[in-house]
């Protein structure tokens, strides 16, 4: 098992991660959570969508409901090289 103090919010379709917080992010972000979450539970990333403010993460459970990128970590890194096929990522990156 690796280090792990967060998600990559460079996750594509198919990533899991484990809801480790109930309570981070905006008002609305934990209004979702605490209605749709359990902690330490398993979810499928559908999509992130990457801002310079937050990162909003859609589950494959729940598709159209936005969470915090703060409340889950990764079950397994991903890759740089995977990283950078997300949609977002040469906007917040140099290369």
């Amino acid at each position: 098992m690796f280090d792990n103090f967060g998600m990559n919010i460079y996750a594509l379709k198919g990533h899991k991660v484990k809801a480790t917080s109930l309570n981070q992010g905006y008002q609305y972000h934990i209004e979702n959570a605490e209605k749709y979450l359990k902690l330490d539970q398993i979810y499928t990333v559908d999509r992130t969508e990457v801002a310079s403010s937050k990162t909003e993460v859609y589950l494959q459970e729940f598709p159209d409901i936005p969470f915090n990128s703060t409340m889950f970590e990764d079950l397994v890194p991903q890759s740089t090289e995977d990283d950078k096929k997300h949609p977002d990522y040469y906007e917040f990156n140099d290369e």
